[in-house]
């Protein structure tokens, strides 16, 4: 397996974050409950776009492709193992249990822009070990594996929200992808407001 990561400040406060989330997901219908919370957080009102995105359960890579008309490319910042702070209900995992962590940011290919950063957490044991392979390439975002190669995967939004998890940002959300009925990996996404006005 890769290499071991050591805990800092932005991984601790990802963990602490993400033990306040749910195991069920955001049901149609309760989509506007989700983001209203947002705006009532004193954050400006959210672009039609950024609303969308914090609630898709598709691949965010190609709506971002299919918005600002450019490719985009997955830039990783670093991955590894990494034995978990806290305990994480919303995959079955007990705290000190190992898991691969991957940190992403999702940049336009000719603006340079970072229109997103993920934070994925992957649970190994839920996992075969020809998917794990393919889920850490560094060059490949984790959505376009799912799509291409985990035919029985299931995404769900647990949980929308304002500030900063890992990096500077104003929103950010955490979805959980089941792959064989199990809990595999915890993905948050952040967002700057303003690159989406």
């Amino acid at each position: 397996m890769k290499s071991r990561l050591d805990l800092d400040e932005k991984i601790e406060r990802l963990f602490s974050t993400l033990t306040q989330v749910g195991e069920v997901g955001i049901e149609p219908g309760m989509v506007n409950q989700a983001l209203s919370k947002l705006e009532k957080s004193g954050l400006e009102k959210v672009p039609a776009f950024l609303r969308a995105l914090l609630v898709t359960d598709g691949t965010v890579t190609m709506a971002l492709e299919a918005y600002f008309s450019e490719s985009i490319c997955i830039n990783t910042l670093r991955q590894g193992r990494l034995a978990i702070p806290h305990s994480l209900s919303a995959l079955e995992m007990a705290k000190h249990e190992e898991c691969f962590f991957r940190e992403v940011e999702l940049l336009g290919a000719e603006s340079g822009t970072c229109y997103g950063h993920a934070s994925s957490i992957l649970n190994k044991k839920a996992i075969d070990d020809d998917l794990f392979e393919q889920l850490v390439d560094e060059t490949v975002g984790i959505g376009v594996i799912l799509r291409n190669v985990a035919k029985g995967s299931f995404r769900e939004v647990l949980d929308v929200g304002t500030g900063n998890v890992m990096v500077e940002s104003d929103l950010y959300r955490t979805y959980r992808v089941t792959i064989n009925s199990l809990p595999a990996i915890l993905i948050t996404e952040e967002f700057s407001r303003a690159v989406y006005i």
